[in-house]
């Protein structure tokens, strides 16, 4: 998996990838120091042998949420 953020579109400026504990759970998103920033995505910690995957899987929608652009190709969930 591609770890690599790209600037951001509102500034340019480079983006990191967070996580905290909330109020709903686990969250994981991307944000730059302008304010933009994906939403947030929790990954299931309700089984243990599965919570380091899920983290993983979580941390790759946010990557993938920040550099998605308006201009790239449109993909469809279904047919």
């Amino acid at each position: 998996m591609n770890n690599e953020l790209k600037p951001c579109p509102f500034c340019g400026g480079e983006a990191i990838i967070k996580a905290t504990v909330k109020s709903c759970g686990f969250t994981i998103w991307c944000a730059c120091k302008c304010g933009a920033q994906t939403e947030g995505f929790c990954p299931d910690t309700n089984k243990e042998d599965d919570t380091m995957e899920n983290i993983e899987k979580c941390k790759k929608r946010a990557i993938e949420a920040w550099n998605r652009r308006a201009n790239d190709e449109k993909t469809y969930l279904c047919g």
